[in-house]
């Protein structure tokens, strides 16, 4: 017998805890350019949908006037590192944040990674700045595509493990991902860096080390999800992952059809919690991920 798979599930946006809402919109808005897709209240919490035009993603803020303010502070051994906007022209940005007095490092070509630039927003969430392509290559890529015509995009939510082969397994088999792209970074101890996206789009190149998928995936307008593994720390037993409380990532999120998920997570018995139209689980590094049914999403 055939066994039930999520088919034509997707990566839908990722869920920040914010405390001071009209400066953390402001920013978004004013600042980065977003725009407010809609709002909406559950469970005690406000929530904040945001958008770039002609996108298939999105940013969602959740505001919980009960919890206390915590500062966010982001750490090497957190579960959640940061997200990335895919943009046209990085020294363009680079200049509107200074002119903004927003605290921005100047961009710099990342080895043969990506063209790249930080910054954080009011409450210290991660900002990674990626071009479209590398610092030595031209903005226009063909003369049907031209770069500069195309949007800002919520291109990487970048989160860590500890086990790179059961993580990739799991976005893969049970939410319904595609490992496009892998890079190595010989830095500090090293890492490897591994992207998944939706397995309805085709990379130039089928080898996931192949360098041509990298400009390829910051071209796309799509979210994809960045996994970082630290070498050797899957054997390290002092090494442990943490997530935030109350603040931070809070959930990633996907849209999909919720029986047949339902049935993929007790067959392989995967603890979860169904709230109405929405089923909320964990990943092996304990991120939250939540499907809610393509009818009922609120976008």
């Amino acid at each position: 017998m055939k066994q039930p798979h999520p088919f034509d599930m997707k990566l839908q946006s990722f869920t920040l805890q914010i405390f001071e809402q009209e400066k953390m919109l402001s920013f978004y808005i004013n600042v980065l350019g977003f725009k407010l897709l809609n709002k909406f209240s559950e469970n005690n919490s406000i929530f904040y949908n945001l958008c770039f035009e002609s996108t298939h993603s999105y940013l969602q803020l959740r505001y919980t006037p009960s919890l206390k303010k915590t500062a966010y502070q982001q750490e090497s051994t957190d579960n959640y590192w940061k997200y990335s906007l895919f943009i046209n022209d990085i020294q363009k940005v680079y200049r509107k944040l200074q002119k903004q007095n927003y605290a921005i490092n100047e961009p710099y070509q990342f080895g043969d990674i990506g063209y790249l630039a930080h910054t954080t927003d009011p409450e210290n969430h991660q900002i990674e700045f990626i071009q479209k392509t590398f610092k030595t290559h031209p903005l226009i890529v063909s003369n049907t595509h031209p770069i500069e015509k195309q949007q800002t995009v919520l291109g990487l939510v970048t989160i860590r493990t500890k086990d790179p082969i059961k993580s990739i397994h799991f976005f893969e088999k049970i939410l319904d991902l595609k490992l496009f792209v892998r890079m190595y970074v010989n830095r500090g101890k090293g890492f490897t860096l591994y992207f998944l996206g939706d397995k309805n789009i085709e990379a130039p190149n089928p080898n996931i080390d192949a360098l041509e998928n990298r400009e390829w995936m910051y071209q796309q307008n799509h979210l994809f999800i960045e996994i970082q593994h630290y070498w050797n720390s899957e054997y390290d037993t002092n090494f442990l992952l943490k997530s935030t409380s109350n603040n931070g990532l809070k959930s990633i999120n996907f849209s999909g059809d919720i029986n047949l998920l339902k049935a993929q997570l007790i067959m392989k018995n995967i603890t979860f919690l169904q709230e109405n139209n929405k089923i909320i689980f964990e990943t092996i590094d304990k991120h939250i991920i939540s499907l809610e049914n393509c009818i009922q999403q609120r976008i």
